[in-house]
């Protein structure tokens, strides 16, 4: 029975099967250095649009929210499709699997992902993430703890170059002050949720920032990170009255009190810092609504991500 069951899709046997392949994985890999999750957002993103509508060219025609639903809603296939097609790119750009680069965490050694369901039946993917020569636990740990070497500043330079816990321009009233300002001087501009990310411009050889190519490269920067909080602000903050079933009852001593099931509001850490006792990392975090995410990875997938490092044991 449990031979059998193991090949069913959403069995508990089926279940347990990924668990040990999880398991052999860090077995033969070692223990993940990261944990990606992202949830597509079909019903907005112009490829899922154009796969539902079945017209050969609808971008930049932005439809309105009422005629997307409808037409995601009566072609699922296209959600599905469109799901597949996002997780293939991110697997091959943002991996590098399968592709000419490194990936955007560095080299990708192994992955496992699962595919869930949302409350409205839309797909969304967890997955874990293996890198090539990464340290154990034990050995970060030893290292941070190393009063003579130089790698607790290596390690936060690399942690805070690929994920961060705050806003790119400021803080979430200057985000949201922006973008009211925006829509107020063009209404008629769509979100950027349902627009397609523009893709930067070549670079200058030389980096001498005189050049027309650094400053069409500075421009675009500039831009980047303003949509990267743009999209942070209407997809990765959280708000216990849109969730369902967020709110749960804890007992804290003889007290009954609410807490959210997400674990909001997170603690605000305003400077990154190092436990001296067991080598344990809290980095810098000024905004308590939002998870971690990577600008990057938020401008490319235009919808709500949450990235984990798991190099700290702590955090494993």
């Amino acid at each position: 029975l449990d031979f059998v069951n193991s090949h069913v899709d959403g069995s508990i046997t089926n279940l347990k099967r990924k668990r040990d392949e999880i398991w052999s994985l860090t077995a033969y890999l070692g223990a993940p250095s990261w944990f990606i999750t992202f949830s597509p957002a079909d019903t907005n993103h112009p490829i899922a649009i154009y796969y539902a509508d079945g017209t050969d060219a609808i971008y930049p025609d932005f439809k309105e929210y009422n005629k997307r639903i409808r037409l995601i809603s009566k072609n699922p296939v296209a959600g599905a499709r469109f799901f597949k097609t996002m997780v293939e790119l991110f697997i091959m750009h943002v991996l590098g699997v399968g592709s000419d680069h490194d990936g955007l965490y560095g080299q990708t050694a192994g992955y496992y992902g699962t595919v869930e369901q949302q409350g409205r039946l839309t797909l969304y993917m967890h997955l874990l993430l293996w890198l090539k020569r990464s340290l154990t636990p034990q050995e970060i740990r030893d290292k941070i703890l190393d009063p003579s070497s130089n790698f607790q500043q290596r390690f936060v330079e690399y942690l805070e170059s690929v994920h961060v816990g705050d806003f790119c321009t400021g803080t979430m009233s200057d985000v949201e002050e922006t973008v009211a300002e925006k829509l107020q001087h063009k209404p008629s501009m769509p979100k950027a949720t349902v627009r397609l990310p523009t893709p930067a411009p070549e670079p200058c050889i030389n980096m001498c920032k005189q050049c027309a190519e650094c400053v069409s490269s500075a421009d675009w920067w500039g831009e980047f990170y303003k949509e990267v909080d743009e999209l942070v602000l209407d997809s990765n903050v959280h708000d216990c009255s849109r969730s369902r079933g967020c709110k749960i009852l804890v007992r804290v001593g003889k007290d009954i009190q609410v807490k959210c099931k997400s674990r909001f509001p997170q603690e605000i850490v305003p400077t990154t810092m190092f436990d001296k006792e067991d080598g344990a990392i809290k980095q810098r975090k000024m905004e308590a609504w939002i998870n971690w995410f990577t600008p990057l990875l938020t401008y490319l997938m235009r919808c709500n991500t949450d990235v984990t490092s798991l190099l700290s044991g702590t955090a494993i």
